[in-house]
């Protein structure tokens, strides 16, 4: 009886002392982060021509942003040495001009998907820092003569911070 008494004794402490304590990732986990928000999305659809410098967004202050791209032949050119390519443009806090120029790119004489050609993925993210009050763009171009192919274009920016 006394030895059941001891451990139960032993027990109720050792709940009492662990009770009043919390673990090192519950005040890390107590911090909760918004998800990236969406501020700007746009499709264009069945295009035979090149897209101008086309604005996105221009955020009132300067932030970090993720821009996600997917492009589609939906008609290949059935002889053509021609291509589309994707290229977003921003200015970051450097004050210069970046852009990716052919971050997505489609394939001659193909139909589907356009390429990120600097890995060789289908779709491209990437996140860029952007000086508030100047203007987030993209162009589509065509490298070649015009073909007669048919592309389609989806864009998602999102504000991470």
């Amino acid at each position: 009886m006394y030895k059941s008494i001891c451990v139960v004794a032993v027990l109720l402490a050792a709940f009492a002392f662990m009770s009043g304590s919390r673990p090192a990732t519950a005040s890390a986990s107590a911090t909760t982060y918004p998800p990236p928000q969406i501020v700007a999305k746009g499709k264009v659809i069945n295009q035979t021509a090149e897209i101008p410098t086309t604005t996105i967004l221009t955020p009132p202050q300067s932030g970090l942003y993720r821009l996600s791209v997917y492009g589609t032949v939906t008609t290949a050119a059935q002889t053509s040495n021609s291509y589309w390519y994707f290229a977003p443009r921003w200015i970051d806090d450097s004050g210069i001009l970046s852009s990716q120029t052919g971050i997505l790119t489609s394939i001659p004489g193909s139909q589907g998907p356009f390429l990120w050609s600097n890995v060789a993925e289908i779709g491209a993210t990437i996140v860029i820092e952007v000086k508030g009050g100047t203007a987030i763009t993209y162009s589509v171009s065509q490298s070649g003569p015009p073909d007669g192919s048919t592309y389609s274009l989806y864009y998602t920016l999102e504000r991470l911070e």
